[in-house]
């Protein structure tokens, strides 16, 4: 099991647990980790995917993408345990719940 958290942003604190895959975005409907108040996040914008001890960062086509270490992502980057990423402008990481 996995913990999504909010490190800054609107909903600084908030949390979402995962086991497999959990989809990021702006829509409640397409997104399990909704970051609504984010107008800089799409609909939905990024996907991570649990994958035995590897994460898989997936940026959805977002209109402002996914970054990570300061960069934008291409289609997916592999993300340690702890390490920030920026969506919209929300910073989040994953740890294990």
């Amino acid at each position: 099991m996995y913990l999504l958290e909010v490190l800054s942003g609107p909903l600084d604190g908030k949390t979402w647990t995962f086991e497999d895959e959990i989809t990021i975005g702006r829509d409640d409907s397409v997104a399990q980790a909704c970051i609504a108040l984010d107008r800089y996040v799409s609909r939905k914008h990024a996907r991570l995917r649990a994958d035995g001890e590897k994460i898989l960062l997936t940026d959805l086509k977002s209109r402002n993408g996914t970054r990570l270490d300061g960069k934008n992502i291409g289609d997916h980057e592999q993300l340690a345990l702890g390490v920030p990423f920026i969506v919209g402008r929300t910073m989040l990481r994953v740890t294990r719940a």
